[in-house]
């Protein structure tokens, strides 16, 4: 009897402990993301314009081609270029998109439309960004979250098991709108959701640069 009193009370404080690490790192994936955003920016500064996509698992910008256009505008943040972290806190690189306007190898203007939309579900009934053609997100980054799913493991380059939710696979499919939400279960209705995701819209890239006399 007192074995099982013992059981209860450790189940009981091991829940609670297994909720505030995940807290935890979930915080600490968001403060990630807001860095890599304030690196993004310090790029853009530099350049003019942002960096394309690292495609092939080195964190180096991929080089443009010859009309100066990333040669794929979504693949892994650049993290080497960028000098920050190469992975989340559950070891898996992560993603980046950028919108072809904002990284090219010519400077960003003030009318550069911006065309990557940030959603509550993959059918994008409610979206997070402007819905106006050309004011959307001009950067998306985001973590595939504890499940990893969809990402690149940051040790073996390898990748990880497609998602098995709609609603995460709108976070890999390669189209132009993301998906950011409350997490949920597998079992939940919606399914597994469990992508941290963050995003650079073009008009705080704008006034990042005209503030520091970049732009116009």
């Amino acid at each position: 009897m007192a074995l099982f009193v013992i059981t209860l009370l450790v189940g009981s404080l091991l829940v609670p402990l297994t909720t505030q690490v995940e807290q935890r790192q979930i915080g600490e994936t968001q403060k990630t993301l807001e860095d890599i955003k304030e690196a993004l920016i310090g790029y853009a500064l530099n350049k003019g314009f942002l960096p394309c996509p690292d495609t092939d698992n080195d964190g180096i910008v991929n080089p443009q081609n010859e009309s100066g256009n990333c040669t794929s505008s979504e693949g892994n943040l650049p993290w080497a270029t960028l000098g920050i972290g190469q992975s989340d806190v559950w070891g898996n690189r992560l993603h980046y998109r950028v919108d072809p306007n904002f990284a090219q190898n010519t400077p960003i203007k003030l009318d550069s439309p911006a065309d990557l939309q940030v959603c509550t579900s993959a059918t994008c009934a409610t979206r997070l960004t402007s819905s106006t053609a050309g004011n959307g997100a001009a950067v998306v980054i985001l973590s595939h979250g504890k499940n990893g799913r969809g990402a690149i493991n940051s040790q073996t380059g390898v990748a990880n098991p497609a998602p098995s939710s709609a609603d995460e696979l709108e976070n890999t499919n390669g189209n132009t709108t993301f998906v950011s939400r409350t997490p949920s279960t597998a079992d939940a209705a919606v399914g597994e959701f469990d992508d941290i995701v963050s995003w650079l819209s073009k008009y705080l890239v704008f006034n990042r640069m005209v503030s520091a006399g970049k732009l116009p």
